[in-house]
Formats: structure tokens, sequence, C-alpha cells
């Protein structure tokens, strides 16, 4: 799902042409984009797509007029693909209008039971005498929309019957005899009060060669919100156990290249994340040891952990791949459950390991150890989930 939903600009009248902006997404890998407009009724309802308007621009024509229109963005990465919805846009006005919107009013304000959320004016050509506004209930998808009774400011307080439903407000603007309404964005689907901040689906992911001076970088995963999911990084130098955490000063971007104080250590990543209704953290597993730069024995691709997370279940974790041939070794680590404050399970020195009730709550790593000419580098695996 985006982080920043999509989004329409552009003047809405015939002869005049709207843009399409994608919005933000969270993914893996490079992510691509697919364009539809829709033309709905004037209530944004019986919408149907319009043959051949797959680009991000639309010329606005005579058939549009007194209609609004939709548009559909579709992303896909390397796990799937997925949609969302840009805020209807309209009614369009006709060409050479003595009234027309040119920049949709925007509603504001966590979408959330029991807040009150506002509507800007937007900007008219000309500047309208009057204004008057009108709350609409819509589907989720910001589609499908009704009046709702008395709810007639630029402020509405969200109600229980509003829960599921996205809110736009229609602002009427009106000099003398001329009448023109217009749209505004929509708010994301109204949540209960009890909800307190986004949820992942996938979580953070660091990737890059565990060596001074090569690039590391930070995956979110896939998050759901409610409005715009933003995103803040914190870098950490941890010991070999994933403890003893220091918060590395200046690393607060996607990106981190490890120096020579890294050398020996493990990197980690908290990932801080908001939304309209509060915020939640998630940690990606360490990486590392960092080795030296220009080392001739690392990692190229980390190890991983295949099987069942669970007590009595069976884990197995692959040697990785490695910049030369080498033998392997093998260590088991027991850490909490954001994979960090690790302590070694005595006795686990095979490829498998089988989590026993004692493993219960912890999330588990294995160490790797590859051995090259005398040479020895480690290598941690993520960390798996939880053992049931």
């Amino acid at each position: 799902m985006p982080t920043a939903s999509p989004s329409v600009i552009g003047t809405a009248a015939a002869g005049k042409q709207l843009t399409g902006l994608s919005g933000s997404w969270g993914g893996f890998g490079a992510i691509t984009y697919h364009f539809q407009w829709y033309r709905c009724n004037a209530a944004g309802a019986s919408c149907l797509s319009i043959h051949g308007a797959t680009s991000p621009t639309f010329a606005l024509g005579v058939r549009d007029i007194g209609k609004t229109l939709g548009l559909r963005v579709s992303a896909s990465d390397s796990t799937g693909s997925t949609s969302a919805f840009a805020s209807l846009v309209g009614p369009i006005a006709p060409k050479r209008p003595l009234l027309e919107s040119t920049a949709q009013p925007v509603a504001t304000g966590p979408p959330v039971m029991g807040k009150t959320v506002e509507v800007t004016t937007g900007t008219w050509s000309p500047v309208p005498a009057n204004l008057s506004y009108v709350w609409e209930r819509c589907n989720a998808n910001g589609r499908a929309c009704a009046a709702i009774p008395r709810a007639t400011s630029s402020l509405y307080t969200i109600a229980n019957a509003d829960l599921g439903h996205a809110l736009l407000a229609v602002v009427q603007a009106s000099n003398g005899p001329t009448i023109q309404n217009a749209f505004s964005t929509s708010t994301p689907a109204v949540v209960g009060s009890s909800v307190k901040g986004p949820s992942s689906t996938i979580g953070p992911v660091v990737s890059g060669p565990t060596e001074a001076g090569q690039l590391l970088v930070a995956a979110t995963g896939i998050w759901k919100g409610v409005g715009p999911v933003v995103f803040t990084y914190k870098w950490y130098r941890c010991n070999l156990a994933g403890a003893a955490c220091a918060l590395i000063a200046g690393a607060k971007t996607s990106n981190y290249t490890p120096g020579a104080k890294d050398v020996g250590d493990t990197i980690g990543l908290t990932l801080q994340v908001g939304d309209s209704t509060g915020a939640a953290v998630a940690y990606a597993s360490l990486v590392g040891p960092v080795a030296a730069a220009g080392a001739t024995l690392t990692p190229t691709s980390a190890p991983t952990i295949s099987g069942t997370a669970r007590a009595g279940g069976e884990l197995t974790v692959d040697d990785g791949l490695w910049s030369a041939k080498s033998t392997y070794s093998y260590g088991w680590l027991r850490c909490n459950v954001n994979g960090r404050l690790c302590a070694t399970i005595p006795g686990a020195t095979s490829s498998t390991y089988r989590p026993s009730s004692a493993d219960t709550g912890h999330a588990l790593i294995a160490l790797v150890t590859a051995t090259a000419a005398g040479i020895k580098q480690p290598a941690f695996s993520a960390a798996t989930d939880p053992i049931t």
C-alpha cells in the first residue's frame, strides 16, 4: 500500500489537463506504475474506465463536463502488485467557464472517530464572492458519496456512522448567478479511536556488503497506515551479541556506509513509523559483523534460515555466498523479540537446530563462520520470528 496516496493536480475544466501523481510507495526492488482514469457521475458513482486513458495525464473534453474524474494507480514490485485511488476531481466545468477550480480543496485532520476534519477553500478563478460546504460520506476508496445531513460547515466532527468510510467536502463557489462545485480530496477510511499508529505486513530489511566502505541500504518493508506514513531511520553500532548498541550520530537516512569504527561490530537499524493516528517502531535484523575494508573474505549474500519457527520444529541455515571458497562452522544465538541482546546457545554448532521450550518468545539468529586460507569471517543470518 502507498505511504502517501496518489493525487491529481490541474484545473477542473474542459480543455484543460489533469496530471496524476503516483504517491509514495514502500516495497522491495524497482517499483513500476500503471495509471487508469475513470469517468464518474456527479456523486462519484457509476464510474467507468476510460478506454486508452492509461498515462499520468488526461485531457478533459466535452464528455467530462458535469462529471467527476477518478484515477487508480497500480504499483508492482518484486513481491507483487496492489492498487490505490486518488481523490475524485470535479465536477468538471465547461470550456472558458465564468468560475473554475484551479486547485482542489483539501480535507485535513486525522480520520479518527470523534476527531474533527477541516476543508480548505481550494483556489478559484476568479475569486468567488461566496463559498459554502457540504460534507459527504463515501466508500473506503472515496467513491459513491452521499451528503451527510446538516454537515454544512468547513469543519466536521467524525461520527460513529463514518467508521470505514472516506469523507470529503463539496465546496460550492458562487459569483452572483454563477455557481461551480468542487470536490475536496477525500480522507482515508475512518478508523476507531483505538487505532494507534501504522502496522506492517513485512518489516524493514537491510541489505548490502557488510564491509567497511560499502553501502548498506534499508528497505522500509510494507506498511499500512491512516494518511501519509512517515519514516525515521536510526542506525546503531552493536557488539557481537547485538547488545551495547550505540546510536551512530548523523546516520538518519535509508543508507549507511560502515567505517573503520564499525569493523568487528554488528549494525542495527531501528525504523520509527508514524501516521495520523500515532507511531510504531520496527527493527531490521542485525547485519555483520563488519569486515575490514578490502578484506579478502566477505559474504556477498548473507546466510538465511529456513524451517518452522516453533518449539519442536527444525530450522536450517544455509552458508550464504562468499567471496572465496570456504569451509563453514555454525553457531546459534537466542535473542529478544527484536533480534537484539543475543546469547550463544550451548551445543548448537550444526547447520540445523531444533528450537526448544527455552526458545519460546525469542528470535533466533544463526552465525555462520567461513574459513579460507587461514582467514575467518563470521556472518549473521536474519533473525527468525519469535519462536512459538
